[in-house]
């Protein structure tokens, strides 16, 4: 009777896992740019272009953007190879969010496929390495790292740090090969490239090369272990110093808590809550800024921190000595958290992406600790447990399959994502003030009041959400209570950008052309100039300019409120009406010319019977001609005009007989 061959049924369930995993994040392909996804990959112009090329590896803000860096949003980050995949990702699809998803859930896939030939190659058990990353393929917390674009440096990372791994358990496998190392170095160096929290490999290493070249004399190990890993170390080390170089900086936070042995508590809390969401992947939320600071060491999440990482630590001495597989799943998931432990302070006190690479030990110590327990079960009782265990890990993967797809939901869109957050963190400052800058970006006046109103009543101090609102009033035509709130932000910081700019803006809603011609100047002498503060200026130039020489019609009503134009390539250009001077609407005739070529137009249109009309036009300068309308002829003749990137101009073009 011929045996069966279990390889195929293993390449079977991979399939299926593989399966699995795509339908769970199906609808993330049809998701939106989120979060920092619109400042890292939108509006990040050094992404654009490979030129020059070192910018990848010398600019401290090739990765977050020029833009963001500039207006101290956020820390920095060195990421020379995941900034560099976002190029190319850029070149290949442009401004669509669909294939960045795609990407992401490839690289998931390849991950997945990875980790499963990394545990069966450790273990030589191919049901624990199935097991193992099967839970870990559909576990919730990962939706984080796998929907979010901006963490794909999460994924290449681990798809680095795991083929780096691989290499070395070849070079064992391999009769000790030496190129095998040196193909590790190139994965480990390109894995620190990709993401900082690599580093914590450096602690990895030397466990493997401790417990898998064991057939040597005690002393002998020890030499081995200490020169086999000795590379990796000075590696970790000359990435921490050109790291340090090129941002100037070894964290980008304050010390919470007033001191460091305060921020030191923090270690064990963090510890406590990542375990917590390893076990139970509920209630999840992409900002946890009201994380509340441990006051001393008998706060029971600093307690069961400690206790737990002191169970993790024996664990990995333990599998130093007599079960290394336990040891290196729990050396796994404890050397990649240290990096975001909160030891050395960093913006982002939780985060759920943060456990992409980690999980995977933590999987692989609970899964190796059932199977320990069932093995016992089955030689004391003499009765095979095996199958109980397999329908509970059925369970489980069903379970997390129904939470995960839920969660991805969040992801669609920005709305979805921060309402998310609200319903858990109701108080949560930042999720509010996000919303409400969704809701300008949607045109959504009364949305972007309201929003705003809810986060001022948390915290009346709250910058973003004075200027959120000042936006919002000045989108209800209501500019004088619009400048109040942005002239209150600028009396707490007088050189804001952001309030400085709007600002401009409701002054020339209002035709006070000269006041926000002076604070564009203002800004572009303190904050360098751009080629959109440029745009600007010229088109409040413009229309200074006309007014000297003839009546003064303030044309352009507004740029806070273009309308959403989902899936559009060009998402800039005029919307409006067309109107007797009486206000009644007129259906008309317009001409849009290129400034630099008065006899072709760009495009000739007809508006609606209600006068009104929109245009998608892209960045440039442009004059609208006007033309008859039977009796009605335009009050002007053209109206010159400068559109900005991403920018929509509401124009008001009058008629009379």
């Amino acid at each position: 009777m011929r045996k069966f061959d279990y390889k195929w049924l293993y390449l079977g369930l991979i399939l299926v896992l593989v399966f699995l995993t795509l339908a769970v994040y199906a609808k993330i392909f049809r998701a939106d740019f989120v979060y920092d996804d619109l400042g890292f990959i939108v509006n990040n112009q050094d992404i654009r272009s490979f030129t020059p090329f070192s910018k990848f590896f010398l600019s401290p803000d090739i990765f977050t953007g020029s833009n963001y860096a500039a207006e101290n949003i956020g820390g920095k980050n060195w990421r020379p190879v995941a900034s560099l995949a976002f190029a190319i990702e850029y070149r290949l699809f442009g401004p669509n969010p669909s294939g960045f998803h795609l990407v992401s859930i490839l690289l998931h896939l390849a991950n997945i496929i990875l980790v499963y030939l990394l545990i069966a190659k450790i273990t030589n058990r191919k049901n624990i390495a199935l097991a193992t990353a099967a839970l870990w393929a559909l576990h919730p917390v990962l939706t984080e790292a796998v929907s979010w674009i901006s963490n794909q440096s999460s994924l290449i990372f681990l798809g680095f740090f795991s083929l780096a791994i691989l290499a070395i358990l070849n070079y064992r496998d391999g009769g000790n090969k030496k190129y095998f190392l040196w193909i590790s170095y190139l994965f480990f160096i390109l894995s620190l490239l990709t993401k900082e929290t690599a580093l914590g490999g450096i602690f990895i290493f030397p466990f493997i090369f401790y417990t898998h070249f064991k057939n040597n004399p005690t002393f002998q190990v020890y030499k081995k272990t200490f020169f086999n890993s000795l590379p990796f170390v000075l590696i970790g080390i000359v990435y921490f110093i050109a790291r340090f170089q090129i941002i100037g900086s070894i964290g980008d936070h304050a010390l919470r808590g007033g001191s460091f042995l305060k921020n030191l508590l923090l270690a064990p809390a963090v510890f406590a809550k990542y375990l917590a969401l390893s076990v139970r992947p509920v209630n999840l939320l992409v900002e946890y800024s009201n994380f509340s600071i441990p006051q001393n060491l008998l706060d029971t999440r600093v307690v069961f921190g400690i206790l737990f990482f002191v169970l993790f630590a024996v664990l990995i001495l333990f599998g130093r000595k007599s079960n290394k597989n336990l040891g290196f799943g729990a050396i796994w998931f404890v050397a990649f958290l240290l990096p975001v432990m909160q030891v050395i302070p960093f913006q982002d006190i939780i985060g759920e992406r943060f456990l992409y690479a980690p999980l995977v030990g933590f999987l692989l110590t609970a899964v190796l600790g059932i199977d320990g327990l069932l093995s016992y079960l089955k030689s004391k009782y003499d009765r095979n447990f095996y199958p109980i265990g397999i329908a509970v890990a059925i369970l489980i993967m069903g379970a997390f399959f129904i939470l995960t797809y839920s969660r991805n939901n969040d992801w669609l869109n920005s709305e979805n994502l921060w309402k998310s957050v609200l319903k858990l963190d109701p108080r949560n400052e930042m999720a509010w003030s996000n919303l409400s800058g969704y809701y300008i970006g949607k045109g959504m006046a009364l949305r972007v009041v309201e929003t705003s109103e809810n986060l001022l009543n948390i915290n009346p101090e709250n910058i973003s959400g004075n200027i959120n609102l000042g936006v919002g009033l000045a989108m209800m035509n209501k500019m004088k209570e619009a400048e109040s709130k942005l002239l209150y932000v600028l009396s707490k910081k007088p050189d804001y950008q952001p309030a400085l700019v709007n600002l401009a803006v409701v002054y020339q809603n209002e035709g006070r052309y000269e006041d926000a011609l002076r604070i564009l100047k203002k800004l572009n002498e303190t904050h360098g100039s751009t080629e959109g503060l440029q745009e600007r200026i010229s088109q409040v130039e413009s229309i200074i300019k006309y007014n000297k020489s003839g009546p003064k019609y303030p044309y352009v009503e507004t740029e806070l409120q273009g309308p959403a134009i989902e899936g559009n390539i060009v998402n800039s250009g005029i919307y409006g009406k067309v109107i007797l001077t009486n206000g009644a609407p007129l259906e008309a005739s317009l001409d849009v010319f290129k400034t630099d070529d008065a006899l072709n137009p760009v495009i000739s249109i007809r508006t609606h019977d209600d006068g009104a009309f929109q245009i998608p036009l892209r960045p440039g300068s442009y004059f609208i001609k006007s033309l008859n309308s039977g009796s009605f002829k335009p009050v002007l003749e053209k109206y010159p005009l400068n559109i900005g990137s991403g920018r929509w101009l509401q124009i008001k073009i009058e008629y009379d007989r």
